[in-house]
């Protein structure tokens, strides 16, 4: 047993004051007494309890000291050793894995030299006798070396030699609590082991047990671009750029390419550029919002503190786009990854709309609006095109996105699009499907339909709520093939085939004889449709790095491309899919659909906007490991003292309880 605070004991000099009370205390108590004989009498008694007494008094003078004495221990907190503590030096070093680690200086980067340092350091533990962990702090931490010793210092240097060669330091941000977390067992082991960390950020708090050491060189200082983006305003676009410099005060220009604009007046085969440029100060690292807006918007003067705006006049003006490249011509800072940037997403693919009727149906026709407005302020992917046909002559069966036949059926299915079929007359060729006859409701509010079916195009659908007054009965379909989504007296009157390049609407019912027109549930029906027949490959064309990107495909294969490394490629076949991109720059993402078509898409994948800054600054670690002391090589005896000192105080009641009978 040892005392973890032996300044404890100096309680135990409170005996010496119980010893001197029991001294001072008066022995004798004045009583009134009627004779002399009950005086005799009580000093006969007491002749005879004298001895008891004696030993009563004599335990409860030890009772208390005992007492006295566990107070002191408690104070002194007692502890039993588990473990021997580790007198040989321990070090763990963290690295830095950031992008913003990748600035350089004659050639060598700071996480170079990071790795430089770690190496001596090593070499100097090792020389010692001692321990070395080595852990990389990127987004999500990894180890280099675990307790290493110069028994494994071979393994050790090689490892640090390939961080030297091999393209180590992240793109992206480093999570550093989560890399001190990973010195938890180590530390509960000794803790006396030393923590470096070797970073390019400044901090103004570092815990104690923490060394700090920054890699970043005098001199050192960047200029980039942070972020990139267009809206579209009064019909053309503006483009926004966010530039900032960091570590000097700096003048420099900044160049933009729009490439393939506008194209609908352009020529087959012809892409049309506009080039733009402006020069833009920074100073105190502050960043500088550069607005490239149409003439005919621009109010209020063109430059502030933080917001530059650049008018776009005539033929500079678009309204789509290609891409957009922007670039910091001429730059010799330190770091060039923020000084080119790409924005993508200024076409709207295509999608073209036959609709086909005898005569012109507004709920269709409000129902395609509805839609395109929905696309156009919430995703802005589509560019709904809408053809209208009424009757005369056999309807076009190729060349459309999205084919929607009412009352009037061709006589063959079309086989390059998503087919509707509502109200058939016939059964075109290819459906497989035979028309009966006509069922009537028996009342005019019409028969409620039953939901047969768990498909995604009946999400957030009431169908128990829509109601059929009449409707065409199928003698037979191809059970196989087609699956029911709404039945009307266990009759199907919404089916739907999904298989490759056949994907059909049926509903042998007019909307005339329904309320379902007439009820949100029309427009969810064919949204669910577009987004699970016709789904948009990517939510956006701009990600950062680490961010979980969704992907979509209209066919069986999806391949995402590197453009500057065209064999890094990968390729789903199973949709949804996710990907994790780790590396920045411009991705292309190639499919064919199941109509036979070739889509090409691009996205761009920067690195996140606080890389840039080459001298961060933080005030303190945020959730450190709170490394233990000594104390963690001890089991703590204090609850047995105090278990002791209530057993005496129990104990000196009894006995002063008897006292006073």
């Amino acid at each position: 047993m040892t005392l973890l605070i032996p300044l404890g004991l100096l309680g135990l000099l409170s005996i010496a004051g119980l010893i001197l009370i029991y001294i001072i205390k008066p022995n004798y108590q004045q009583k009134y007494i009627s004779s002399t004989y009950v005086w005799a009498l009580s000093l006969k008694l007491k002749k005879k309890r004298l001895p008891v007494s004696k030993l009563r008094n004599l335990l409860l003078i030890l009772c208390q000291i005992l007492f006295l004495v566990m107070c002191a221990l408690a104070l002194a907190q007692p502890a039993i050793l588990t473990r021997a503590a580790i007198t040989e030096r321990e070090v763990i070093a963290i690295i830095d894995c950031s992008a913003s680690m990748r600035a350089s200086t004659d050639g060598q980067t700071r996480f170079q030299r990071a790795v430089n340092e770690v190496d001596a350091l090593s070499g100097e533990v090792f020389n010692a006798g001692g321990y070395v962990s080595i852990f990389l702090a990127s987004n999500v931490p990894s180890v280099i070396a675990q307790r290493a010793t110069a028994e494994s210092c071979g393994s050790v240097e090689s490892s640090l030699e390939s961080l030297r060669t091999e393209d180590s330091c992240s793109y992206g941000s480093a999570d550093i609590d989560a890399a001190m977390a990973l010195c938890e067992e180590t530390i509960s082991d000794n803790a006396n082991a030393e923590i470096y960390l070797y970073t390019d950020t400044e901090y103004s708090y570092v815990p104690s047990g923490v060394t700090v050491v920054n890699v970043a060189e005098e001199g050192e200082w960047n200029a980039g671009i942070l972020n990139a983006y267009t809206i579209l305003e009064d019909n053309y676009y503006t483009l926004y750029v966010e530039v900032a410099c960091y570590g000097q005060d700096r003048e420099f220009d900044v160049q933009v390419s729009v490439q393939g604009v506008n194209a609908a007046e352009s020529e087959e085969g012809v892409e049309n550029n506009v080039s733009l440029e402006t020069s833009v100060f920074c100073s105190g690292d502050q960043s500088i919002l550069l607005v490239f807006r149409n003439q005919n918007a621009v109010s209020g003067g063109g430059q502030s503190e933080n917001q530059q705006i650049i008018p776009v006049v005539g033929s500079d003006r678009f309204y789509s786009y290609k891409r957009i490249i922007i670039t910091l011509p001429g730059l010799l800072d330190s770091f060039s990854l923020d000084n080119t940037f790409a924005v993508y997403g200024g076409e709207n693919e295509r999608v073209d709309i036959l609709y086909y009727s005898p005569l012109p149906n507004n709920f269709f026709l409000g129902m395609i609006g509805s839609l395109s407005e929905y696309y156009r302020a919430t995703k802005d992917v589509w560019d709904f095109h809408l053809t209208e046909i009424h009757g005369g002559g056999e309807p076009p069966i190729t060349g459309y996105d999205i084919y929607i036949f009412e009352h009037e059926m061709p006589a063959q299915l079309p086989s390059d699009g998503i087919v509707i079929l509502w109200d058939m007359d016939i059964a075109p060729e290819g459906t497989g499907i035979t028309l009966g006859s006509i069922q009537r409701s028996p009342t005019a509010d019409g028969i409620y339909l039953t939901r047969e079916s768990n498909n995604p195009l009946l999400n957030n659908i009431m169908a128990g709520n829509i109601r059929v007054s009449r409707y065409t009965q199928l003698l037979s379909y191809d059970t196989e093939n087609y699956e029911v989504l709404l039945s009307c007296d266990t009759s199907p009157v919404l089916l739907c085939r999904n298989d490759g390049a056949n994907k059909v609407l049926i509903a042998p019912f007019s909307l005339h004889y329904s309320d379902l027109a007439l009820r949100n549930d029309f427009v969810i029906l064919f949204l669910n449709l577009i987004e699970n027949w016709m789904p948009a490959t990517v939510t956006s064309n701009a990600f950062s790095v680490y961010e979980e990107i969704s992907l979509n495909s209209r066919g069986e294969e999806l391949t995402v491309t590197n453009t500057l490394e065209t064999n890094n490629s990968v390729t789903f076949d199973e949709f949804p899919a996710t990907l994790t991109l780790n590396i920045p720059g411009t991705y292309r993402l190639t499919q064919r659909t199941d109509f036979g078509e070739d889509i090409i898409e691009e996205i761009y994948v920067k690195i996140p906007s606080s890389e840039s800054n080459v001298w961060a600054a933080d005030d303190t670690f945020r959730n450190p490991y709170l490394m233990g002391g000594e104390e963690n090589y001890y089991d703590d005896l204090i609850l047995y003292f105090a278990a002791a000192m209530v057993a005496l105080l129990f104990i000196e009641w009894i006995l002063q309880s008897r006292e006073n009978l």
